[in-house]
């Protein structure tokens, strides 16, 4: 297919995905950038003062996360070289806003025992670790060893204390680890990543197409049903992707909880204008009504694309 054909298909799918106009989408799609600084909770006291006081200065006009304690969503790039460095001394994490939500949602609490199936590179275990002041059992696990060797190192430089890093396949994972062994699992899954697409480079869809898509939901579907079988009665999983075609989002969320009906896809507490509701359907296959509860992010200068659900296990 011609990178001209491919670009039209995109367009034309996103447009359909988002319910906007094929000729917004290039203005939608200009590349994931660093739009949030977490300041790192697990410093000592003084140590965050200086590095909060840091970052209002250099970054002035950084703003509070309403829904995300010690954030700041960054919408300019003044002061990223000066921050730069706090970066690597483990002062603060840089990131893309949308990469918080998934922690958030997942409301780990201290003395809860809880895995990330698809950690690396981190940035997202380090949040939880931070948001429970490393007081919950939390299990680190990626398949790529090069990539779970250099998260434990970045743990190590962010204060993060962690029970176990492993490297089991995510779609087998159930296979490895005791079953309903979990309060809480984040299920951050590899994809096609279209939520990430830059239109502004000739190269943006080199690795993208339909049929890849398709491939991924059905490596997806397995990571989910895998995950389910470790978590608890009472517990929650998210699932999230930095994608956007329903085959990879919804799809396999709609598969699990056909499954297995002691769960529930459970509405977000916090919105931004960003987040558009979950689809009950799409190019002639339902889903779950309750997956409307779920959240697709639409990109914009703050947000990459992004896909959220938290699924909730009924305690027996």
């Amino acid at each position: 297919m011609s990178a001209q054909r491919k670009t039209r298909t995109f367009e034309k799918r996103m447009a359909e995905v988002l319910d906007v106009r094929p000729g917004e989408v290039g203005e939608l799609f200009r590349g994931a950038r660093p739009t949030s600084i977490r300041v790192n909770r697990l410093l000592d006291e003084q140590r965050y003062q200086d590095t909060l006081a840091d970052v209002r200065a250099k970054a002035p006009s950084a703003e509070p996360v309403d829904w995300c304690e010690h954030a700041f969503f960054w919408p300019e790039q003044d002061g990223f070289d000066e921050i730069l460095p706090m970066a690597h001394e483990g002062r603060v994490y840089l990131q893309n806003a949308a990469s918080l939500i998934p922690p958030v949602a997942l409301g780990a609490e201290p003395g809860e025992d809880v895995l990330d199936v698809a950690a690396a590179p981190g940035g997202k275990a380090f949040h939880i670790a931070a948001r429970t002041g490393n007081e919950a059992r939390l299990w680190l696990n990626d398949s790529a060893p090069p990539r779970a060797k250099k998260m434990g190192e970045l743990a190590e430089l962010y204060g993060v204390r962690y029970a176990e890093l492993t490297t089991h396949s995510a779609q087998y994972v159930d296979k490895s680890l005791p079953p309903e062994s979990f309060d809480r699992i984040l299920l951050d899954v590899q994809c096609s990543g279209e939520g990430r697409v830059n239109l502004r480079r000739s190269d943006a869809l080199k690795y993208w197409s339909e049929e890849r898509v398709e491939k991924y939901k059905f490596l997806q579907t397995k990571m989910c049903d895998a995950a389910y079988k470790l978590l608890r009665p009472g517990g929650v999983m998210v699932y999230s992707t930095c994608t956007l075609s329903p085959e990879e989002d919804e799809f396999p969320v709609h598969k699990v909880l056909q499954r297995h009906d002691d769960l529930d896809v459970e509405p977000l507490w916090f919105a931004e204008p960003e987040f558009l509701a979950g689809r009950s359907s799409w190019r002639g296959e339902k889903f779950a009504k309750s997956l409307r509860n779920a959240v697709r992010v639409r990109p914009s200068e703050l947000f990459e694309g992004f896909f959220v659900a938290r699924l909730v296990k009924r305690a027996r």
